[in-house]
């Protein structure tokens, strides 16, 4: 490659880091749905609608996605998310709860008794007791079996404002499902996802003296270890346009604090004498 094609080559890449970062923020700053509480039927439910022009929003962001290698897409179609997000719900909770499309544009969904762990996190009350809990249900609901992926289920977005613990069922459980995996995924790198995912935005969340028992506890508490053993493999800092991605799930935590906090747990799981079932 001659310095003529070298620079045209820099500058083609430097053009898709800025039209990728470009894409990235305008993910993390437009929201594709408003959710209202309301009443039907005399019940208190979650109303999500689809905007009018999300369309465009939910391509870009999948172009987005596939530039940065995250495993995720968004449904362009409103149909398709109107029948995932119901699909999931009746699913997780289809006891007790209901989950019904309304026209063609929105999801009525009860309120799932809990308090986000977002919420608890912000107020400084977050508990290893709770993120016991959370776990608990990531396994519980990693067991089961969804049609749309002939496998078994995964979130693609549980960040703690997506997880929910009720203290008096002393319980937690996942809503919002806006997202999902690609189908390419098997079953455990899905769920080992999901667990990244909520690492990386616990460790936003939370105070370097926090975040390594805050961790653990939740690796321990979730037990599979097949998945946790793929989350072994995922826990890196990544370079390039993937960093952009794992920056958005971090939110914009300083990069050098990211690898430290990550390369501690990394130490801690290797080190550490872990339950056998993670053995």
């Amino acid at each position: 490659m001659n310095w003529k094609t070298k620079d045209h080559a820099d500058s083609d890449n430097l053009r898709v880091l800025r039209i990728t970062k470009s894409i990235g923020l305008a993910i993390d700053s437009i929201k594709i749905n408003w959710t209202t509480c309301e009443v039907r039927d005399g019940r208190p439910m979650w109303v999500k609608r689809r905007r009018w022009g999300s369309e465009l929003v939910a391509i870009a962001a999948n172009l987005f996605f596939r530039l940065a290698r995250a495993p995720v897409h968004l449904w362009v179609n409103p149909k398709s998310w109107q029948r995932w997000e119901v699909d999931c719900f009746r699913l997780l909770y289809g006891q007790g709860f209901r989950a019904f499309a309304e026209n063609s544009r929105t999801v009525c969904a009860d309120r799932v008794p809990g308090e986000s762990l977002l919420e608890h996190a912000n107020l400084g009350t977050l508990t290893l007791r709770q993120l016991e809990a959370a776990a608990g249900e990531f396994r519980r609901v990693h067991d089961l079996w969804c049609e749309e992926f002939g496998d078994l289920w995964s979130h693609s977005d549980p960040h703690l404002d997506n997880v929910l613990y009720d203290e008096t069922a002393d319980r937690a459980r996942l809503i919002d499902f806006e997202l999902i995996h690609d189908k390419s995924l098997t079953a455990v790198e899905r769920q080992a996802d999901d667990l990244l995912v909520f690492l990386q935005d616990l460790l936003a969340r939370v105070s370097a003296e926090q975040w390594l028992p805050f961790a653990l506890c939740f690796i321990e508490a979730y037990g599979r270890p097949e998945v946790v053993a793929e989350l072994r493999r995922r826990l890196i800092v990544p370079v390039g346009l993937a960093w952009l991605w794992c920056k958005l799930r971090t939110h914009y935590l300083r990069r050098e604090e990211v690898l430290h906090r990550v390369e501690a747990l990394q130490r801690a799981l290797s080190d550490k004498p872990l339950p056998s079932t993670l053995q």
